[in-house]
């Protein structure tokens, strides 16, 4: 049963993947300039977070904050990608 939980790595990747599907919903229910415009902005945000959590948090905390905004980073991309990918 605990190689299901993957030893608390399992949400981590939920975020990622909550993400990814809610922006590949966004995806077909908004322009193509305005996707990419919030994905933009909300990959800023991923970096102010990751700049934060290694300045101000530290430690493990710091970096387990950073695999949290990372996963979410890449759930941004990969929805917002497919989501153009599969509206053409």
């Amino acid at each position: 049963m605990d190689a299901l939980m993957l030893e608390g790595w399992t949400p981590i990747l939920l975020i990622g993947i909550i993400v990814a599907i809610i922006f590949f919903f966004i995806s077909r229910k908004i322009s193509r300039k305005a996707l990419i415009l919030i994905s933009i902005v909300l990959s800023l945000v991923c970096l102010g977070i990751v700049i934060y959590s290694i300045e101000v948090v530290g430690g493990w905390e710091g970096i387990g904050l950073l695999f949290v905004t990372f996963s979410g980073f890449i759930g941004i991309w990969v929805g917002t990608i497919s989501g153009v990918i599969i509206k053409k």
